[in-house]
């Protein structure tokens, strides 16, 4: 995974997709009439029976890391407060008979919705949003330039510890974007929201600020106008 930076001195622009989050049509409309929307956490996949929308491998690392001093062998599951939004850039009849609906969402600003659900993400403290890669091997082998300390160059072992761990998470979060290749047909593109807390099963946010970046999926009305938030006293 590339996490993009630029700092050109002359005029660049990158194209984000549009994307679609299949939904049933009641959390649609809750979502278009008061903002509504309800974000799972990679516990709620590895828990989900769904073989759409549940994996068992999700949040967690097989790595190894070879660095100047030495290599590191990690095999993890993601232990900190974080909430994944999945979408496909993929619309199609093939994807709605697979998540059984024909209505969802279609996010068409992917920074600005994102931006907005953050805010409303108690003790956020950081995010990722981008497409998945599929293989068959999902382990990361890769090197890099810089070290970890050994434990004697810290005043105890929990600190220590507590560093390691940051590093690992730092070096192995690849691996939240990397599904087999059994899920290709997704052509996923994820949000992922950290926070500091305990992971729950979900969250559910109110945020009407972020239906200015998305349009409905509804073939019933063939709408796919942009839906422009309305004062209303139930969604603040």
């Amino acid at each position: 995974m590339n996490e993009i930076t630029t700092q050109f001195a002359r005029p660049w622009g990158i194209k984000t997709p549009n994307l679609t989050r299949y939904m049933e049509k009641q959390y649609v409309d809750e979502f278009f009439e008061f903002g509504k929307l309800r974000i799972p956490s990679f516990k709620r996949f590895r828990s989900n029976p769904d073989e759409e929308q549940g994996d068992a491998f999700e949040g967690r690392t097989s790595a190894q890391l070879a660095t100047p001093t030495g290599s590191h062998a990690i095999i993890a599951t993601n232990g900190q407060e974080a909430y994944v939004l999945c979408a496909t850039t993929v619309e199609s009849k093939t994807l709605q008979d697979k998540f059984r609906t024909q209505f969802g969402i279609r996010i068409l600003n992917t920074l600005g919705f994102a931006h907005c659900i953050s805010a409303h993400i108690p003790g956020f403290v950081g995010g990722l949003e981008g497409l998945c890669s599929y293989r068959d091997d999902v382990s990361i082998n890769k090197s890099i330039g810089s070290s970890f300390p050994p434990p004697e160059k810290f005043p105890n072992p929990e600190i220590w510890a507590r560093e390691y761990d940051k590093f690992v998470a730092e070096q192995s979060k690849d691996s939240f974007f990397i599904k087999r290749s059994k899920f290709s047909h997704q052509a996923e593109y994820r949000f992922i929201w950290f926070a500091q807390g305990l992971e729950q099963e979900y969250i559910e946010v109110t945020c009407p600020e972020a239906r200015e970046y998305c349009q409905p999926i509804n073939p019933q009305t063939n709408s796919n106008k942009s839906i422009q938030p309305t004062t209303n006293s139930s969604a603040d």
